[in-house]
Formats: C-alpha cells, sequence, structure tokens
C-alpha cells in the first residue's frame, strides 16, 4: 500500500470541520474529453503549450518529459460530440538521469526553448531528497519530437522546487518556487547563475504538509501564486528585472488548495486543486467556484496543472494534467490530460 496518510487525514480533516467544496458554486456542467490518458501509476505534474499546439508534460513518478500531439482532423469534432476516443499520440521526448521525477516547466525567450525542474520526490512517501533539484534547458527546435537537453544549474539550496514562471523574457530571467523551503529564486537561463529572491510569510509550508508555494504566474508586474497548505490563492508585486518584491503580498482567496493554475485573459485563475480532484475558478475579485470535478469522480482526479491552448486564439480549451487521482478518494487510474470547454 502507498504511504499516503498524510492526504487521507487531510481529508479527514476536512470532512471533520465540513467539506470546503460544498460551501462554492458550480457551473454547468462543461464539455470534456480525455485527450490521454497514460498507464496506471503516472504522475503528470505539469503541462506546457508549444505554439504549434502539441502538448509537453513533464512526469513526476519518473524523471520524463511527454509531448502529446492531437490528431488535428478529429481533435475538434471528438471535444464537441463529447465522445470517448482517445485525441492524441504521445511520445517521450527526453528522460534526465539521476532524478525520480520532473515538476515544473516554462517556455522561455526563443520559441520553443523550455525549462524544467528536476529532483528527487517520493510519491510514496510524500517526502523530498534537499539538494537534488536542478534546472535543465530543453530545445524543441530541432524535427519533433527530438530535443536537445542540457543542465542549466544545480541548486543545492533546494528543498523541493516545484512551480516555475517567466520573469523576464529579453532578459532571461525565470522564478522557481521551493515549496519545501517556501521562498523563490530568479534564475538567469544564459549563466546559470540564481538568488533567492522572496520570502514571505504566505509562501511556507506547516506541519501538516510540506508543500507551501507552488503554480506560479506573473502578470503585470504581479506574482500569482498557490500556497498549498496554506490553502491560499496569493499575489505580490514584483521588480520583473530582478525578481525581488516591490510591496507586499495579498491575499486574494483563502480555502483554495491549490496546485499549478493558469490565468485567462480576464485575470481570472483556473485553479488544479490535488487531491480535491476539481479544477477551480478564482476571480481577480477572490470569487471561487468549482469549473469541473468532484471528490467522488475521476473526471480530473489529482489535478495538478492546467494550461490554455495556443492555436485557436481564443483560449475556449483549457488543459488539464492528473496524477490519476493517486492518494484521493477516487480509484487509481493513469494520469491524464483532458480538455475542458471554458
Amino acid at each position: 500500500m502507498r504511504a499516503f496518510s498524510f492526504i487521507l487525514a487531510l481529508l479527514a480533516s476536512m470532512s471533520a470541520n465540513g467539506t470546503p467544496l460544498s460551501s462554492r458554486t458550480t457551473s454547468p456542467p462543461p464539455t470534456t474529453q480525455i485527450v490521454y490518458q497514460f498507464p496506471n501509476e503516472t504522475w503528470l505534474e505539469n503541462i506546457a503549450i508549444r505554439q504549434t499546439g502539441q502538448l509537453l508534460v513533464t512526469v513526476l513518478s519518473a524523471p520524463e518529459l511527454w509531448q502529446v500531439t492531437l490528431d488535428p482532423k478529429s481533435s475538434q469534432h471528438a471535444l464537441n460530440a463529447n465522445t470517448n476516443k482517445p485525441l492524441a499520440s504521445a511520445t517521450l521526448v527526453h528522460r534526465i538521469p539521476d532524478v525520480t521525477g520532473l515538476l515544473g516547466i516554462v517556455e522561455m525567450q526563443q520559441s520553443d526553448v523550455f525549462y524544467v525542474v528536476a529532483g528527487n520526490f517520493s510519491y510514496d512517501t510524500y517526502t523530498s531528497t534537499s539538494g537534488s533539484y536542478s534546472i535543465w534547458k530543453i530545445d524543441m527546435r530541432r524535427p519533433s519530437p527530438h530535443a536537445v537537453a542540457s543542465k542549466l544549474t544545480d541548486i543545492p539550496e533546494g528543498v523541493a522546487l516545484n512551480g516555475m514562471a517567466a520573469l523576464n523574457m529579453s532578459q532571461g530571467l525565470l522564478v522557481v518556487a521551493d515549496a519545501g523551503a517556501g521562498v523563490v529564486y530568479t534564475v538567469n537561463v544564459d549563466t546559470g547563475n540564481y538568488s533567492k529572491t522572496i520570502d514571505d510569510p504566505t509562501m511556507k509550508p506547516n506541519s501538516s504538509l510540506a508543500i507551501g508555494i507552488n503554480g506560479m504566474k506573473i502578470r503585470d508586474e504581479y506574482l500569482y501564486y498557490t500556497s498549498t497548505a496554506q490553502k491560499l490563492f496569493s499575489r505580490i508585486p514584483i521588480d520583473t528585472t530582478s525578481g525581488t518584491p516591490t510591496g507586499p503580498a495579498e491575499i486574494i482567496a483563502t480555502n483554495v488548495f491549490g496546485d499549478d493554475f493558469s490565468l485567462d485573459q480576464a485575470g481570472d485563475a483556473y485553479v488544479a486543486e490535488n487531491p480535491w480532484d476539481v479544477v477551480a475558478k478564482v476571480t481577480s475579485g477572490g470569487e471561487v467556484s468549482v469549473v469541473a470535478g468532484n471528490l467522488n469522480s475521476t473526471l480530473v482526479a489529482g489535478a495538478t496543472s492546467t494550461a490554455f491552448e495556443r492555436t485557436s486564439g481564443d483560449g475556449s480549451v483549457l488543459y488539464v494534467t492528473t496524477s490519476g487521482g493517486i492518494g484521493t478518494p477516487v480509484r487509481i487510474e493513469g494520469g491524464k490530460v483532458v480538455a475542458i470547454y471554458i
């Protein structure tokens, strides 16, 4: 049996105090479709969309980056029809040596050049190996799906690196969350130099769950982030030339058990809530509603990240990655990519 007593204890605590999800409004059920499903016990952790529309997904249960390619002849019809036919194929892009899994991914500078977090994180015990984390460059500009992978830098101070966001494309700066320490590093992808630039109380883990700041996005000189253990969705003003904060953090919404997320054009966040098996919408005013899923459904069981499509221009399709429900009340299945019409 997998050692997920920490999640079960959290869920039991939620039930004892009244399930937070029950107080939320729920949107009408959206049109959804499984795009691609991986084998059992595959934990998909994060997602990035290439300019071609292909999906890159990181795997936490193995140190692998996969490309999911949609079938252009059938995907739109299948989504509209809400069929059960898979819409895509998957190809291994790269396997990074000497680590157990991959986490955050972000596109930087040149189109089709990505950076990923690699490290040792056990999803059996939900523990991280401090000092095992590094940032890798994945150059996808060669004919698909081949890639050139190279290590950018080790971050030996890292406790449990997780989400990433592009800070300044022209200067080659990205930010990476250390969920275990509750801090943010700024990394220069041209030099590999990095420094700790944000250390805020809203980002810290706690005694119940050793995962603090998790998913991150930057919009209009604000760093938006989820803080998993504290169940916060927050933002902090940030200097995009240095990564340092320019003011205090602001809590936008509470009771958001967030992993990674994406922002729409209006500034609303679509947050993957693992292990609540839900995708939630958090408005800029702090209103929280359920977009898809629930604790008794496998639709987005173990939702880990979200990303809007890039090719249509209207962002009407939201892609969600899942852990397969590992450690949640629903039955375990293979991690998958789910398309949701917003």
